[in-house]
């Protein structure tokens, strides 16, 4: 089996793109903790991937949340409610 480090690059490049884009940083430890769990609840439960044949990491698993369509707002609402 060969090994594919191109998906964790392309991961962390966006990642990259997104702190530069946040010109006063983070103002502490938490802030960017936060951040990087936004980030990792958008990548399995928001965003399609091309890969999965347009589903998301959470759908291929089997999770169903039955989020709306507009998945980051029902994502959030469900986090608030539970």
């Amino acid at each position: 089996l060969k090994h594919n480090n191109n998906p964790v690059e392309r991961y962390n490049g966006k990642i990259k793109d997104r702190i530069k884009n946040i010109r006063s940083g983070f103002k502490d430890f938490d802030g960017a903790r936060n951040f990087m769990n936004l980030r990792k609840m958008i990548y399995n439960f928001v965003n399609p991937h091309q890969e999965l044949q347009e589903r998301t990491p959470a759908e291929e698993a089997g999770i169903d949340l039955e989020l709306e369509r507009n998945k980051l707002l029902s994502l959030i609402k469900f986090a608030r409610s539970h």
